[in-house]
């Protein structure tokens, strides 16, 4: 019997509700970036996540050896 291998997701969904103002700024920032307004998003996360110690360079968690 072949059994497939539950694959993880690489991104999930997650609904933000931002004033329009910033909104907008952010569609404007992510245009000039050449991205899409999600990877903004995650790319302003992920480096505060990193400057307040919550994950370190490679992108982890600390202490979690990568996963």
């Amino acid at each position: 019997m072949f059994t497939m291998k539950a694959k993880k997701p690489s991104t999930v969904n997650l609904s933000v509700s931002l004033p329009p103002h910033l909104r907008e700024v952010a569609r404007q920032a992510a245009f000039d970036d050449n991205r899409s307004v999600s990877s903004l998003v995650a790319c302003a996360l992920q480096n505060h996540l990193r400057r307040e110690g919550y994950l370190d360079d490679a992108g982890t968690p600390p202490g979690t050896a990568g996963h």
